[in-house]
């Protein structure tokens, strides 16, 4: 499997250094390590199962937009949206509802990682249509657990389901599927997700995909006009921590003005930071020079 990695605040050897990881957090949320780390989890497994005529993008921008996405797999059986969580227990996924189960209860989790899933498959399969790919790709979206401490009970969710103990099943079936795309259309589809730009007239064609499910008339179209829930951020962006909309589709806009690729608020919240920890450097100092010599 051929993996292209994007993921911001990473070196090139794999590590994130102490000022990346904050800068990091400041932009992406709390949780941003922990996805990053739950990703580490499942990359060898299905490294190991899939041919190199998968490619694996991990958390890339669409090209020509603001957009962030998790994990996109290309290969012949046609395109996966991955989400991997980091939750651990007990868990149920029915229909929409995506909570925690306690004995006989079940309550609705803050982050219904069902429909963030869902909407990350439907921003990616809007973005392929809008580069002239509409009836031709279906994007499957796919909620997956790297903790082997989590269970999902699943009722007819509206995405695919896979937990930790079932990794290597589903890459082996994702191997001996029947193949819709030939490598050359895969590194197209690939092409296509980075930069934003419709292949060519020398690009391989691509073949009609029948959808994996019954589209929702109007559901995320462009000229829709988005639920009061779904309404975009300031920025029209969606990164790891949002919920993706259409207008995360617009163009890049301008951007306010930034420095080593931090904002004003981002650098204002570090210095905090790097503030509090030299007061505590000096008053310890200070506590340890007025004590008596021993």
């Amino acid at each position: 499997m051929k993996i292209i990695d994007k993921t911001p605040y990473r070196q090139e050897d794999g590590q994130v250094t102490f000022t990346d990881r904050i800068q990091a957090t400041l932009k992406y949320g709390l949780t941003w390590y922990d996805r990053i780390q739950a990703q580490e989890k499942i990359l060898p497994i299905l490294d190991k199962q899939l041919s190199r005529n998968f490619i694996l993008l991990r958390n890339i921008t669409l090209g020509g937009t603001d957009v962030e996405l998790p994990l996109i797999l290309i290969g012949p059986p046609g395109i996966f949206l991955v989400n991997v969580i980091t939750e651990k227990g007990v868990y149920r996924a029915k229909g929409e509802e995506w909570g925690l189960i306690s004995g006989d209860q079940f309550a609705p989790a803050k982050i219904n990682q069902i429909l963030r899933t869902s909407r990350m498959g439907q921003v990616l399969q809007l973005f392929l249509d809008r580069a002239g790919l509409k009836g031709t790709v279906t994007v499957e979206a796919i909620l997956m657990s790297a903790n082997p401490g989590t269970h999902i009970e699943s009722v007819r969710p509206v995405v695919r389901v896979v937990m930790s103990d079932a990794l290597e099943r589903f890459a082996a079936s994702m191997e001996q599927a029947r193949g819709t795309f030939s490598p050359e259309m895969v590194a197209t589809l690939a092409q296509i997700i980075l930069t934003g730009k419709v292949a060519n007239q020398a690009s391989p064609k691509l073949a009609p995909q029948e959808p994996s499910q019954p589209e929702k008339q109007g559901a995320f179209g462009f000229d829709d006009a988005p639920e009061p829930e779904q309404t975009a951020s300031p920025s029209d962006s969606f990164s790891l921590t949002e919920e993706p909309t259409p207008a995360a589709l617009k163009q890049k806009s301008k951007k306010g003005k930034r420095i080593a690729g931090m904002s004003i608020a981002q650098l204002a919240i570090l210095a905090g930071i790097l503030l509090v920890w030299l007061c505590i450097v000096i008053i310890f100092i200070l506590y340890i020079s007025s004590q008596p010599n021993g």
